[in-house]
């Protein structure tokens, strides 16, 4: 299918309205961003944080300069209630597949830190209020971390190792019900050190611990059971 086809899809029902066109203007406007999910990944992440009701909690592992944050917190302001908490160490470390590229990016966009440009783009959406900062590894910040969890996104490191200590870390706090979501997990062949959110996919995001599993292009989606 061709990339325009994709784009051109109906991101949601006619019932809703004007939300149509305010959450795809976000979606437009994360593609502007340096950033990896796109096209029917980043319409499916939009639609599962939109969907979620309440004072959702929404946790993204690997942030960058925000591309996916913008939907995500977009979503939430559309609705007008929860935040997205956007867990990155902002140093351009990963897995040895991705550093390379994250280092060519951030030298391409000049002298500010990673963390300066993800401000900066959130800064520009308006969208402070709906995003919460934790700057650090996974593994690090999920050892203070005490909130349930609705909708838990892994896209940082993806060594088996880094992967490995995320989804241990953060997974028990994903509540009942809750949305799991890997990037980079469907069948493929693998960069060296590349493939953590594939064995974790394999592994564990399995019945009867998950329920409802399935792929959007690259991301693996599931509830957690009941």
């Amino acid at each position: 299918m061709s990339t325009l086809a994709r784009a051109e899809r109906p991101l949601f029902s006619a019932e809703e309205g004007e939300k149509i066109e305010d959450l795809a203007a976000y979606l437009r406007l994360s593609e502007t961003i340096p950033g990896w999910i796109r096209y029917e990944e980043a319409k499916a992440l939009a639609r599962t944080a939109y969907s979620l009701e309440g004072d959702a909690v929404i946790v993204e592992i690997g942030s960058f300069f925000g591309s996916s944050t913008v939907f995500l917190a977009g979503s939430r302001k559309l609705k007008g209630a929860g935040k997205v908490h956007c867990v990155d160490p902002f140093d351009g470390s990963g897995d040895s597949f991705s550093v390379p590229h994250y280092n060519a990016i951030i030298l391409a966009f000049g002298a500010r830190s990673p963390r300066e440009h993800f401000e900066r783009n959130i800064r520009s959406a308006d969208l402070s209020d709906w995003i919460e900062v934790h700057q650090g590894t996974a593994e690090q910040i999920a050892t203070n971390w005490t909130r349930a969890i609705d909708l838990l996104i892994f896209d940082g490191d993806q060594s088996p190792s880094g992967v490995r200590a995320a989804y241990d870390g953060w997974s028990p706090w994903l509540k009942p019900g809750g949305v799991i979501a890997l990037h980079n997990s469907s069948p493929r062949e693998y960069g060296p050190e590349h493939d953590g959110h594939y064995r974790i996919a394999t592994e564990e995001i399995q019945a009867p611990q998950y329920v409802d599993r399935h792929l959007v292009d690259s991301i693996t989606f599931a509830h957690k059971a009941a």
